[in-house]
């Protein structure tokens, strides 16, 4: 029991006061008699003292039990029934690595988790759930307080993204899945609203934040082996910034640049003539409350030259790429795709040939059959004649397209999301398409044999296509989540995390998706090892200026006290009522009557 008034209860020292007036006795009355018989003998006692003998009639008592109960009702006692099982959900997005006077909000949020373990009590049960990479249990059986309070030390929160779930329905089916009294979910979300069992629990305020949104490294063409990077920074705050940008690699800084981005407004700063290393690391200083997102990495293209493996039944064309300078060819027929290894290949040519899907490299689609999954081809041309193209573009860039007239074609008709880059008055001469991450390009000509100067139109628009190709095949950062590619991986290849964890992977066994962290992730293709960048990249987690609300149903929120308290005290004070009109009849205040007038008679005696 509790008491929401405790002060009123110091009305009880009061209480020995009701015995004052039984103590005190009452001044005598001057009667009448007839007779002094009755009195005769009896001791004077006008001289006694003022206080009484003791003695208490029943009525004492029942105004005793009334001052009592009058005054604990004064002090609003409450039952507090504790529940008996509840659930925890902590938010582990990466918001929750925000600094709040020199402590995270996680660190806040299981600060607040231990205040809620302490009121539940050595007999409740708790389960611990966090929210990414899904919702999920951190243990198997139901833990005691202090489990759960050693358990909640060894929680982090992950680099990843709010999915932003209904957290509505997800909680309703979470309690009624497992019955909780009560489910408190911890987050640096504001809540408006109330849900039936979901209290929300908000850590953090809004603050001002910097980041780096975008970092590549890439090389400005296939004949260019110098290499240049592009790093923007976005302004998360009202006010202007100068910030300066450092370009690191192995933890040495190998170039900087200042930059002054307005506020929410972003900038960008380049960076040439560094030299080649692995990966590289571009970092923004001063840091803020949000660490995370100050850093990013990335890695330049994988070779200076471009891997190439043609597959064709008419080989001999494809060779002629060989005299290209940082170009290679390895040349196999269509019936040999599948058995051969296609890890460090940037660029694969179908030349008169195609898949059933897409490949996971970034491919070249010449004359494919007819059974392509990207476009259909119509009928044949001879000598299209070029009616627009798109420009700018990559694939059009110092093309003279009126001299641009290949012997034969088969104009293309798009059966999926892509660009038009050529147009013939019959249809598309050349469709580009970007999925996944990869670049496909399909021809309805053969640009094929590569004769250089002997052909220069056609010889410009080749080594654009293959610069294109070149850009796209550096190592692209993935974000944090995002499965990584192990496909090709041996029996005892190893992935190393950013955090120097050794994965064993399958072999043949398909993505590693535990990209929780970012950071560089050293990965094994072919016998050689890839570093793989990966990034946080959420600007609505990075954006700590107005974090989005979470809508519960119902108007006023709850609190988050695990207690549910149940009031007692109008029943005290409808008691003390009762009491009260018993007091009354049981002991009714009679009027004092008027003494009546002394007889001027005088008794002569008897």
């Amino acid at each position: 029991m509790e008491f929401l008034n405790p002060t009123a209860l110091y009305g009880l020292l009061a209480v020995p006061l009701l015995l004052i007036p039984y103590l005190i006795r009452r001044k005598p009355r001057r009667l009448i008699f007839s007779s002094l018989l009755l009195f005769a003998g009896m001791t004077s006692r006008s001289g006694a003292r003022p206080w009484g003998r003791l003695r208490l009639p029943p009525i004492f008592f029942l105004q005793l039990l009334l001052l009592i109960l009058l005054i604990l009702a004064l002090g609003e006692p409450v039952f507090s029934v504790r529940p008996s099982r509840i659930a925890i959900v902590l938010d582990n997005s990466a918001s929750m690595q925000t600094l709040e006077q020199g402590q995270t909000r996680f660190t806040l949020a299981r600060e607040r988790a231990r205040d809620l373990l302490a009121d539940l009590g050595a007999t409740g049960r708790v389960d611990l759930y966090v929210t990414l990479p899904r919702l999920q249990k951190t243990h198997a059986d139901p833990l005691n307080p202090a489990e759960a309070g050693a358990l909640l030390g060894r929680l982090a929160p992950l680099d990843l993204g709010d999915t932003g779930v209904d957290y509505n329905s997800l909680f309703a089916r979470l309690a009624a899945d497992n019955d909780y009294d009560w489910i408190y979910f911890i987050t640096d979300h504001p809540a408006r609203g109330d849900a039936a069992k979901l209290r929300v629990v908000s850590v953090g305020r809004p603050a001002a934040n910097w980041a780096i949104t975008s970092f590549q490294i890439s090389r400005s063409s296939l004949l260019t082996p110098r290499l240049q990077a592009t790093v923007e920074v976005t302004n998360f705050s009202p006010k202007d910034a100068r910030i300066k940008v450092l370009l690191k690699s192995g933890g040495a800084v190998v170039a900087s640049r200042e930059l002054m981005v307005g506020g929410g407004r972003t900038s960008s700063a380049s960076f040439e003539g560094f030299p080649a290393k692995s990966y590289y690391e571009a970092e923004i200083e001063p840091r803020d409350s949000l660490v995370l997102d100050n850093r990013r990495f990335a890695a330049p293209p994988r070779s200076q030259n471009l891997r190439i493996l043609g597959v064709s039944p008419r080989p001999q064309e494809l060779a002629s790429l060989r005299t290209i300078p940082g170009v290679s060819v390895d040349l196999i027929a269509p019936a040999d795709y599948e058995k051969t290894d296609r890890s460090g290949y940037g660029l694969e040519v179908f030349h008169f040939s195609t898949l059933a899907v897409l490949p996971r490299n970034p491919a070249l689609f010449v004359l494919p059959p007819d059974n392509n999954a990207l476009v259909d081809l119509q009928k044949p041309v001879a000598r299209p004649v070029v009616s627009s193209w798109r420009e700018p573009h990559e694939l059009t860039r110092y093309v003279n397209f009126a001299l641009f007239r290949p012997n034969y074609a088969r104009p293309l008709k798009a059966n999926s999301a892509g660009e038009s880059i050529i147009e013939s008055p019959d249809g598309a001469l050349a469709f580009a398409v970007e999925r996944q991450g990869s670049r496909y390009l399909v021809l309805g000509f053969d640009p094929f044999p590569y004769l250089g100067r002997d052909n220069l139109p056609v010889s410009i628009f080749t080594l654009n296509f293959l610069d294109w190709f070149v850009e796209s095949s550096r190592a692209k950062a993935i974000a944090t989540g995002e499965p990584l590619g192990a496909g090709n991986a041996q029996r005892g290849d190893l992935l190393i995390t950013p955090k120097g964890d050794k994965i064993a992977l399958k072999p043949g066994g398909g993505d590693f998706a535990a990209t929780f962290y970012q950071g560089i992730y050293e990965l094994p293709r072919g016998g050689q090892r890839e570093w793989v960048p990966v990034n946080f990249d959420d600007i609505n987690e990075s954006d700590l200026r107005e974090p989005a609300t979470i809508e519960l149903r119902g108007q006023a929120p709850g609190t988050s006290s695990p207690s549910i308290l149940f009031a007692f005290w109008p029943y005290l004070l409808l008691a003390s009522l009762l009491l009260l009109f018993l007091e009354w009849f049981i002991n009714p205040r009679v009027a004092s009557s008027r003494l009546p007038k002394q007889s001027k008679q005088s008794v002569k005696g008897l």
